[in-house]
């Protein structure tokens, strides 16, 4: 691949990133002091209705209200007083459902724990213990437990006896989810993302994981902060969810401590993982856009150590960044390609390397590849179509509120 399709690969990948309005709120929640009053007045500037954009939450963003509030406090951010109702009716919500998600939580870490069953939690349920100054203030709605292949089926059993019995299969076979009568969910997964690309299993992240103690508590494994960043980025670059920003909050906020990020280690750590394209992306984002303390030579570095086929990851990297519900329609987008870029995206979807078939349609016969060749019109089509009604009923649902 030349310079010239690197360039566009690149700022394809920018899809992934919040718009510059979305930055300013972010700015405004994670920075302190005059930089936060600043961006503070540009996002207010931007925005018509800022009540209606936090309750409609048509992109999740209310997740953010806790932070927001105390922002606002810590800040003296202005705020009219609809604005300061709703975000602190969101942030009441929040304090009353994470109670009840901690308790059902140990819950569920004592069955796995007494049954002898391994296990390292991730993302939300142990950052909002470790990284946030309230646990409230990160948003959870499950439980994600990564578990030795061998061990979802006991681990199953031993949530059922928990009240978790309600048990149903995860996408792309990644493990098991049993829910509670409160519908909060417990995921047994044998790897920590839904996409089989990106490997980060139980023996991985055991190997680097840090005793977790809570008072009261069950003691957990949790990843340490460097895998718990690549955790938060990876899976923001293929789940539409990146959209409620809580991955650029938990990404800021595990850069900034209180546990340093082995940068060196990240490196090498995504390079096994194979997630060097969507994390140069997101960690210039950090550093040059929210300021977090990112060092510069670490994304120029997984660009240029970029090993195996670089058509599979790219093709792998664009497959996640077209998964996007959108931005909301009251906010500012990234600005469009142009249309000579576009093109060559097209010609990328439409005509991918024969590795990302290979990968994407579970190792189909060779013979078969000319096939699936002249299905991708279809099923590129199919997918902007689904899509575009999604983002259409996000409109819809955000003029009716």
């Amino acid at each position: 691949m030349g310079a010239a399709d690197h360039a566009v690969l690149n700022r394809a990948l920018g899809r992934l990133l919040p718009g510059p309005d979305e930055t300013h709120l972010l700015r405004a929640i994670l920075h302190r002091g005059e930089s936060a009053r600043a961006s503070w007045d540009a996002f207010r500037g931007s925005v018509g209705d800022l009540p209606a954009l936090f309750r409609t939450d048509t992109g999740n963003r209310k997740r953010l209200s806790p932070l927001l509030l105390a922002a606002m406090r810590e800040n003296a951010l202005e705020a009219d007083a609809r604005l300061r109702t709703v975000v602190k009716t969101a942030t009441l919500r929040e304090e009353l459902r994470v109670g009840i998600l901690r308790e059902l939580a140990d819950a569920a870490y004592s069955a796995l724990d007494e049954a002898g069953i391994p296990f390292v939690v991730v993302r939300g349920a142990v950052l909002m213990e470790t990284v946030y100054a309230e646990p409230a203030h990160r948003h959870a709605h499950d439980i994600d437990v990564v578990v030795p292949p061998e061990h979802i089926t006991a681990g199953v059993e031993a949530l059922g006896r928990a009240g978790f019995d309600d048990v149903r299969p995860l996408e792309w076979e990644q493990g098991l989810e049993a829910r509670h009568r409160t519908q909060l969910p417990v995921q047994l997964v044998r790897r920590a993302f839904r996409m089989p690309f990106y490997p980060a299993d139980f023996a991985t992240l055991s190997a680097r994981a840090r005793r977790h103690e809570r008072v009261g508590m069950t003691e957990i494994l949790r990843p340490d902060s460097t895998d718990s960043l690549l955790l938060a980025l990876g899976r923001a670059s293929f789940c539409p969810s990146r959209s409620n920003l809580v991955w650029a909050v938990d990404a800021w906020k595990l850069a900034h401590g209180p546990e340093e990020i082995d940068w060196n280690g990240l490196v090498e750590r995504a390079r096994t993982m194979r997630l060097e394209l969507p994390l140069s992306v997101f960690l210039d984002y950090l550093r040059d856009e929210l300021d977090a303390p990112v060092p510069a030579e670490i994304a120029p570095e997984l660009r240029a150590g970029m090993t195996g086929k670089p058509g599979l990851r790219r093709d792998v990297a664009l497959f996640g960044a077209r998964q996007s519900q959108g931005a909301h329609p009251d906010l500012a987008r990234r600005i469009r390609p142009p249309l000579r870029e576009r093109w060559t995206l097209l010609r990328w979807e439409l005509l991918p390397s024969s590795e990302y078939l290979t990968w994407a349609y579970g190792n189909p016969p060779r013979a078969l590849l000319p096939l699936i060749y002249l299905t991708r019109p279809f099923s590129a089509l199919a997918t902007r179509l689904r899509w575009a009604l999604w983002r259409r009923m996000r409109r819809w649902s955000a003029r009716d509120a």
